[in-house]
């Protein structure tokens, strides 16, 4: 797999959410990971071995796992909107770095 580049945003005024919580990677081909424990009530390993069977790369960034943004929307809907929220900060994550291709985050 291409190397990730890894993101991560600031505490929301309030919060102190641990940084692997607030981090993204987004791999040389564009394709946005967010952290597998998004979906909610699957455990993190439950989730990056249903993305792994599923023929997904996966990624481990400050001991937790990370899966592909649009698998995981397809796979747990539930989350999409926060998903998307995500998929957004990656591409102007990109565009502040200067990256000339632009994350694979649309469907």
């Amino acid at each position: 797999m291409n190397k990730i580049h890894w993101f991560c945003v600031s505490n929301p005024d309030g919060k102190r959410f641990p940084e692997w919580r607030r981090s993204f990677g987004v791999s040389g081909s564009g394709l946005v990971f967010v952290p597998a424990a998004m979906a909610g009530d699957e455990t993190e390993m439950n989730v990056m071995l249903g993305a792994s069977g599923d023929g997904q790369s996966t990624a481990v960034h400050l001991d937790h796992h990370f899966v592909p943004s649009d698998w995981l929307k397809r796979e747990f809907p539930k989350h999409l909107k926060l998903i998307e929220m995500v998929e957004s900060r990656a591409q102007t994550a990109l565009d502040e770095i200067g990256r000339p291709q632009a994350a694979a985050i649309l469907d």
